[in-house]
């Protein structure tokens, strides 16, 4: 059984709380806040990474990039998965209609088909796991969801069924998938209700098949408002992306337009929403893809669904702990911009998409690296040196950060705050380092 559990807090927790909560409330209530404000281009330099799906392929979503020895010559890979019109709950979409996903990778340097594996139903939620070398895929976020490991150089597919079914009252499945500290989470997808868990702490088990799930927060669950400091209990309908920044699980609620950070991964979450709006008035800004900036110089990937294609944005001018994102065409407005995580205001790029879906940033400093070692285990953020320049030279402003810290206000740490949340990560990283954590255990 691949076993991949939760530390419990004792002890030192209330220190930790104590702490944390305080660098929190230093944050909200400070006036004299030290401030980053980024700028970059508002249109991106682009080129057209993927001008077209495979023949037979429809509808691409997700993005995941690995090496693999055995597979490119260990070169990276950046994967995507077409849905081809399947169902949410793994139905064709019309009669005889496809019931199976292409998973497809291609060169990193050259866009080259690699590889093209066949997986069962809707495949929404992909990721690599550098620890096993496999990708891991998601299918059916609606109802009947299954989770599925994929060999990238033989194109194997081991399938696990969920216990217990997230499905309650044929509503119900899981998505994306995110990796901290060898430990897997994936977001509900299509909850029946509010009192359904919002992530789920995955442990797989090779005796039974099993993807056994462990709820870690829920979507009525109490949070502070990250912009007014209140108290609120949440009502999220619509979990969707997750993403790890720092020692935080990161949820995108899609419909209801929010984000939930949650900055302690064990028994009692602690967990700050953020309201997002953008450049539509009244809209609820429905974020599907997710991404932050972890070097000067990059590239954003972006894949938009309508169009089946997956472009390519260098983001020169844009500094290391810019978050980008992208809104398909749910609520006709569809863009990929930068998010202010002080205001959870986005700022669109000119550039133009029909339905962006997922989006990955790929740092260029991690080329070279990946070049010369084809047997080292590659990150979602490894990457290829871009040659592309910027075409305007217009900017625009957003406010964040430059480091990957806690909440959304720890990007705006002033004063004392960094300290304390600085001790706080500390203790808490000390407390789950010491935890029993086995990776795999045979039954």
């Amino acid at each position: 059984m691949r076993s991949l559990r939760r530390g419990g807090l004792s002890g030192g927790s209330s220190l930790v709380a104590f702490l944390f909560v305080s660098s929190i409330v230093i944050l909200l209530s400070s006036n004299v806040a030290a401030v980053s404000t980024m700028s970059g281009p508002t249109t991106l330099s682009s080129t057209t990474f993927v001008s077209a799906p495979p023949t037979g392929a429809s509808q691409p979503d997700d993005l995941a990039l690995s090496t693999t020895p055995g597979l490119d010559n260990g070169q990276p890979v950046i994967w995507t998965e077409y849905q081809n019109g399947i169902q949410p709950n793994g139905a064709a979409g019309s009669p005889g209609g496809a019931t199976q996903s292409d998973v497809v990778g291609y060169d990193l340097s050259t866009g080259a088909v690699v590889q093209s594996v066949k997986v069962t139903g809707h495949v929404d939620g992909l990721t690599f796991d550098t620890e096993t070398g496999g990708l891991i895929a998601t299918s059916n976020e609606d109802d009947f969801s299954t989770f599925n490991l994929i060999n990238p150089a033989s194109g194997a597919v081991t399938t696990y069924q969920y216990s217990p079914n997230p499905a309650v009252s044929g509503n119900g499945g899981t998505d994306s998938i995110s990796i901290w500290q060898g430990e897997i989470f994936v977001s509900h997808s299509n909850p029946n209700d509010t009192s359904q868990a919002t992530e789920y702490l995955v442990m797989l088990s090779n005796s039974t098949m099993t993807a056994d799930l462990a709820p870690v927060f829920y979507d009525n669950g109490t949070a502070t408002n990250a912009l007014t400091g209140a108290t609120v209990k949440l009502a999220l309908t619509d979990p969707d992306t997750n993403f790890v920044m720092g020692n935080e699980l990161v949820t995108v609620s899609q419909a209801d337009g929010v984000l939930v950070f949650d900055s302690n991964l064990g028994p009692n979450p602690e967990l700050t929403l953020l309201p997002m709006t953008d450049n539509k008035a009244g809209n609820m800004p429905p974020v599907d893809g997710f991404a932050v900036a972890t070097s000067d110089q990059g590239t954003l990937y972006v894949v938009d669904a309508a169009k089946g294609t997956i472009t390519a944005l260098s983001t020169t001018g844009w500094p290391t702990g810019t978050v980008f994102v992208g809104e398909p065409s749910d609520n006709g407005n569809p863009l990929v911009g930068v998010l202010n995580l002080s205001t959870g205001v986005i700022t669109p790029f000119g550039n133009v998409f029909t339905s962006p879906k997922d989006i990955l940033f790929v740092p260029s400093s991690t080329r070279a690296a990946l070049s010369t070692s084809s047997t080292s285990a590659s990150t979602q953020t490894q990457t290829v040196t871009t040659t592309q320049t910027v075409t305007t030279t217009e900017t625009t402003k957003a406010t964040s950060t430059s480091s990957s810290t806690a909440l959304p206000g720890s990007y705006l740490l002033a004063g004392i705050a960094p300290i304390i949340a600085l001790i706080s990560a500390v203790l808490l990283f000390a407390r789950f380092r010491n935890a029993p954590r086995p990776r795999m255990q045979q039954q």
